[in-house]
């Protein structure tokens, strides 16, 4: 029954706001024309979200946690967007936004896994200053070069956004299922200190982690980019708090040892199904409502982030053995 929560969830939302928009479904081939646009889109524009919850759902399974996520990706867009445009920019700009993402990663695991640094003050010191820094590096400028990149608009587009998720989810999901490093990663959610003990390399694995987080976010600065076609220097700005809360949402028990990379993608698509929702049925609350419907919108996320540990919680209760009197 657990395991249906989140599409069910997921489902009921679809059939809402579909409903409170108003939209006419009086066919099969309407029903599939109206849902296959949707879909695409949703998935395009859920795909910075989803490449970083992946990453964050790995950083949450050690205990850890990482504020920075929705900076770095902003960093790393930033800096590419000063890149010349045309045909170069594949092999300046790209390569060098992806080096620029694992290095701030890095940072973060360095301060966390050398110096001891707790993750939530590490990340949160991170987070303020790679936002500084892209305000140094633009100001108030808005740069949009990435229109005159040949080919840059197809990592926007559905078919793109396809591949990468796909790749992320799919590829990366299954070595990770099945690989004694993820098994290590959970240890050290579940007891770091034991895990040390066991011969697990933490701080080489804190490292890691944190390196895979800082290239995914690179990953989600092209694909934002290449959908919205400009950046600035506030952009993604609270992209880290919906992150969190889609990871939480899909199983990832914030107190470590426990991951769950289909919960995290369907927990992504209910954030982003809510989002746009609420935006496409505002017309119908100004009818029916003595309040705007986005204005629901962070009073949701929190009761979904405190949905979500409750849930994780029973679930850890209720699998937990009773113990004989």
């Amino acid at each position: 029954m657990k395991r249906w929560t989140l599409p069910a969830l997921l489902l009921v939302e679809i059939a809402l706001f579909t409903w409170i928009s108003g939209v006419r479904l009086d066919s099969g081939g309407a029903a599939w024309t109206y849902f296959r646009g949707y879909f695409a889109d949703l998935l395009a524009q859920s795909a910075p979200a989803l490449l970083l919850a992946l990453g964050m759902t790995l950083v949450i399974s050690t205990a850890g946690i990482d504020l920075s996520v929705a900076s770095q990706t902003a960093l790393v867009a930033c800096v590419m967007s000063t890149f010349s445009e045309g045909q170069r920019f594949w092999a300046t700009a790209v390569p060098i936004g992806m080096l620029l993402g694992i290095g701030l990663g890095l940072t973060n695991g360095w301060l966390i896994g050398r110096l001891d640094v707790p993750p939530i003050i590490a990340t949160l010191g991170t987070m303020i200053l790679y936002r500084g820094l892209c305000f140094a590096w633009l100001g108030e400028a808005e740069n949009s070069p990435f229109l005159s990149v040949p080919g840059y608009e197809f990592l926007g587009e559905f078919w793109g956004t396809l591949a990468l998720i796909t790749l992320a989810f799919l590829g990366f999901g299954t070595w990770f299922q099945n690989s004694r490093w993820r098994r290590e990663v959970l240890m050290m959610g579940g007891n770091r200190v034991a895990a040390r003990y066991a011969g697990v390399p933490v701080t080489r694995r804190t490292l890691e982690v944190y390196g895979i987080v800082g290239f995914l976010a690179s990953i989600a600065a092209l694909t934002f980019t290449a959908r919205n076609g400009s950046v600035s220097a506030s952009s993604l700005t609270g992209m880290e708090l919906r992150v969190i809360v889609a990871v939480v949402l899909g199983g990832t028990r914030v107190q470590g040892g426990m991951a769950s990379l289909p919960g995290t993608f369907l927990g992504v698509l209910i954030l982003a199904v809510l989002d746009e929702g609420l935006r496409g049925a505002s017309r119908w609350g100004e009818e029916h409502l003595p309040f705007k419907l986005s204005h629901l919108q962070f009073v949701l996320l929190g009761l979904l982030l405190v949905a979500g540990v409750w849930l994780n919680s029973r679930r850890e209760a209720q699998g937990t053995p009773k113990p004989r009197s």
